[in-house]
């Protein structure tokens, strides 16, 4: 319904904020439709072009914010993509790089603080959060990014586009 609308209204471009199993399905609707805008997604929408029976030729020329692309040339990505690709025979994605970014996040707050394996879990939370929301971090999947007390991450988005069936940066 709301394909059939946007189409009949013209939309010329349909902003897609969800993760990829969705997205997948609404452009396979879209395309059985003969219906093409430009399509925008969010970092959520990483994973489409290795998810099992989607065909990613429907993905071309989808763009979205994402804070990882797997084929950055930068040294630090290059060797966390081939030691993934080596362990697991699969390219990571922004959900892989997040994870990863989170062990060592944690791992530096952890050392910052100073936090001992005898202290109970109320003040390793004390002093978790003290840290976050102090700290900067640099990861795979941004430079200098710090938290705020509800716990929400600012770091930039990379905007990316699928061309050729891979994620290209767009300049």
């Amino acid at each position: 319904m709301q394909l059939t609308d946007a189409q009949k209204n013209g939309a010329e471009l349909v902003f897609l904020p969800m993760y990829y199993q969705h997205a997948s399905l609404i452009l396979a609707q879209a395309a059985g439709m003969g219906y093409t805008p430009r399509w925008f997604g969010v970092d959520g929408m990483d994973g489409i072009l290795t998810m099992e029976g989607f065909d990613t030729k429907l993905a071309e020329g989808v763009m979205l914010l994402t804070p990882f692309n797997a084929d950055s040339e930068d040294e630090r990505t290059a060797k966390f993509v081939a030691e993934y690709k080596k362990r697991c025979k699969d390219v990571p994605n922004q959900f892989a790089a997040d994870a990863y970014d989170c062990v060592y996040a944690f791992k530096m707050a952890l050392e910052n603080a100073k936090a001992t394996p005898d202290m109970d879990a109320q003040t390793l939370c004390g002093l978790m959060i003290e840290q976050f929301t102090s700290m900067t971090f640099s990861g795979l999947t941004g430079t200098n990014m710090t938290w705020n007390k509800a716990g929400e991450v600012t770091k930039d988005p990379k905007g990316m586009v699928i061309k050729d069936g891979a994620y290209v940066g767009l300049d």
